[in-house]
Formats: structure tokens, sequence, C-alpha cells
């Protein structure tokens, strides 16, 4: 076999004493999808995609589940879509220029029509409504759900319970109400109605971060002010 010769490095070869490497620190990430800045301005990331379903719950705007739509994008997902107001999504899909074969629609309870995978995982959003359940045909491996609800109502508490992750934008009295005695979280009730228009609560595994969206330049041209409507 004939044998191949590599390049020679450019930064040639350097060479320290042990004390020195002994005082080097590696600083790694959360991984996954980063959704914004903690208050101590750390990138706080989601592991979206895993070897299990994932099921996420949005209370807030549609600009808010398009932004975290455009970053799972970003990070390699399929998107597929179930919602009532196609015109919006499809407005978004135009604006980002993303093709039907990274993103497209699907008529709700209809699974994607290819199996997520490691490599190719997948977000569905689903933006119809109320829902009053979780559609276990969609739950698959590498695969995350988003329902989006606009409002947060009694009906909306099956939901949020069951969801391994949450995620809340300002709310109203009643609707923080309806979140703290669901999850657990009346000691932070009253947080929820004083948010920053682009700061989100994140819920995992019952502990609540307050988050800071941090939108880049790009995401504010093509998403526009995820602020909740109302």
């Amino acid at each position: 076999m004939k044998s191949v010769a590599f390049p020679g490095s450019r930064m040639g070869l350097h060479r320290t004493d042990t004390a020195s490497v002994g005082g080097l620190h590696v600083v790694a990430g959360g991984g996954g999808l980063v959704v914004g800045r903690n208050r101590q301005q750390e990138p706080v990331g989601l592991r979206l995609f895993r070897a299990e379903p994932t099921r996420l719950m949005l209370t807030g705007g549609v600009r808010c589940a398009e932004l975290i739509a455009f970053r799972a994008l970003g990070i390699g997902a399929r998107l597929f879509i179930q919602t009532a107001r196609e015109q919006e999504w499809d407005a978004f899909l135009r604006r980002c220029v993303i093709g039907r074969e990274i993103a497209s629609f699907l008529p709700p309870g209809v699974p994607p029509p290819t199996a997520a995978t490691p490599t190719e995982p997948q977000l569905v959003v689903i933006d119809t409504g109320p829902v009053t359940a979780t559609d276990t045909g969609l739950s698959a491996p590498w695969r995350a759900t988003l329902v989006v609800r606009d409002d947060l109502s009694g009906y909306d508490v099956d939901v949020l319970v069951r969801s391994d992750i949450v995620v809340l934008q300002r709310l109203t009295g009643a609707e923080a109400a309806t979140a703290a005695n669901a999850l657990g979280l009346v000691s932070v009730q009253s947080w929820f109605t004083q948010l920053h228009p682009e700061m989100i609560g994140l819920i995992t595994k019952g502990r609540v971060q307050w988050v800071m969206l941090s939108m880049t330049p790009t995401e504010h041209q093509l998403i526009g002010p995820v602020a909740r409507a109302g």
C-alpha cells in the first residue's frame, strides 16, 4: 500500500514543561441549542435532540417560536410545522430563504415521513391552538416537539406538566398563577409577570432560569421583535 504523506503543520512544534501544562484549563459549553444568556452573561444551552423524545411547551408569541426553530435549523435539525397560521410560517421561511427540503408543513397529527436520526434530528412545531394532550404518535428518538400557545389556560396544564422543557414569555397574572401552581413554582410566580420582552423563564426538571434571548442583528432582521403581543 502506498503511504500518503501529511503536510507539515505551519504552527511548528512547541514544547513546554509539565507545570505549564498543568496550568491549562479547558472550558466546554453545555452543547445543544443556545437559547440565550443568563444573568451572569453565560450562554444557556438546551439538549433538544437526544436518544429519547423531547417535549417542549412555549407560552408566548409565534416570533419566539420562529426564533427557536431558526436556531434549531442552525444546528442541523429538520423542521416540520403543524399550524393553523401557515401564511405566517411560510413568510418566515421565505425571509430566511429556507427550502422545503429542510422545512415543510404537515397536517395536524401526521408524523414526519422520515425517521429522525442523530445526524438528522427533527423539530416538530405544533402551532394549532389549544392542545389537550401530547400526540404520542409524534414521539421518537432524536425528535423534539414544540407546542406553541399564545395564551395559557387551564386547558394547557396537562401538556405543561408533561413537558420536559417549558418556555414562558411574560405572563398575565392569571397565567402566572396557572403556571406556578402547575409547576410548583409559587415562590417565583410574580416574576413571570415582570419579564423583559426579550427574556424567558426556562423551566427544566423543576428548575427555573431567567434567560435573555440575546438575538443577533440577523435574527432581528429576519424574525423581528419577539415581544409577546398584548
